[in-house]
């Protein structure tokens, strides 16, 4: 008994804080299916009482809250749409500026999660209006997508998608990140990939 206690004391807490249920849905699938070693993920929702303003400060406030209770890492997933139609974009700027720690790591998905499931499925550089079109776009692969939380836990999102993560979805979401200073911020974008590489829940394929 007294191992067992002694062991768990060296699992790295790292939790991941998502703009929407989908994203905690997804992290929660990833933590059953790939079991990591060593490691225990808390799939985290912004919590309302977090900050005023948009979700991604919730979100970022979140995040800050989670690495002062000790985790040794925390990821914030924004969805960009939101900081875009807000048109809040310096704020935001602002906001990243005021995270003083390296244990937290934010990722910006544009215009929403949803571009990260949908290059599983396809490389593509379109600039997309809304999140709802890029649903649209996923339904053409996965017929019945849907943000439905009943949906989502059925179909077993993750798993789903797992076959597809190496093959597609990295390598799309990486050719997402070419000469992204040169694209404008409208430009689709799915930095959750960096995660995959750097929880070594994949390995970086060298160039």
């Amino acid at each position: 008994m007294a191992r067992t206690d002694k062991k768990r004391k060296f699992l790295r807490r790292i939790a991941v804080v998502g703009d929407g249920v989908t994203e905690k849905i997804y992290f929660e699938q990833l933590k059953e299916l790939e079991r990591i070693k060593d490691v225990v993920i808390k799939p985290e929702l912004p919590t309302s009482k977090s900050s005023k303003g948009g979700s991604y400060k919730k979100a970022i406030n979140t995040a800050k809250s989670l690495a002062e209770e000790g985790y040794n890492h925390v990821y914030c997933l924004i969805d960009f749409d939101t900081v875009l139609s807000e048109n809040k974009l310096a704020d935001f700027t602002q906001e990243l500026k005021s995270i003083n720690t390296k244990e937290i790591t934010v990722y910006i998905n544009n215009p929403c999660f949803e571009t990260w499931v949908l290059t599983h499925y396809e490389k593509t550089g379109k600039v997309f209006a809304d999140c709802d079109t890029v649903g649209k776009a996923i339904t053409k692969h996965l017929k019945d997508y849907c943000k439905n939380q009943e949906y989502l836990r059925k179909k077993n999102l993750y798993k789903t998608l797992r076959p597809h993560l190496e093959t597609n979805a990295i390598p799309n979401a990486v050719f997402l990140e070419d000469s992204r200073e040169a694209k404008g911020n409208n430009y689709p974008r799915a930095e959750v990939f960096k995660f995959f590489l750097k929880e070594k829940i994949v390995k970086s394929k060298k160039k």
